[in-house]
């Protein structure tokens, strides 16, 4: 494992934390997001070919949970498919002038506890 990609999405689940906590959520989706981003990296560590691709390294780390038998495959479903919303959230958040609704708040913050779930074992 990739100790400091590691650690970066431990420090981006804190930051998204104190968002959630101090309701500033209009880049909630983006910060999420690298936090997914950044455990993939950690897991998968390099890249087959140059960089991870946004939507490659979900697939890469799909295959590489199944291949070794790492995660229950409904938990991974589970993250392969929140980590295909943040990518709309990150988008939304970052590169448009719209606010999130409280009802993607609502899924963003189930989203980060799952997350943070997930990260958590792993670290076990």
């Amino acid at each position: 494992m990739n100790r400091v990609y590691f650690e970066k999405s431990i420090e981006r689940l804190e930051i998204a934390s104190w968002q959630i906590n101090n309701n500033s959520t209009k880049t909630l989706g983006s910060t999420l997001y690298f936090a997914l981003f950044n455990f993939m990296q950690a897991i998968l560590s390099r890249p087959p070919e140059g960089r991870w691709k946004h939507i490659g390294i979900n697939r890469r780390f799909a295959k590489y949970c199944v291949e070794n038998n790492i995660m229950d495959r409904i938990k991974l479903r589970n993250l392969y498919d929140a980590y295909e919303k943040l990518y709309f959230y990150r988008i939304k958040g970052d590169y448009t002038d719209k606010v999130y609704s409280p009802a993607e708040i609502r899924e963003l913050i189930v989203i980060f506890e799952f997350i943070r779930e997930v990260i958590e074992q792993w670290e076990k």
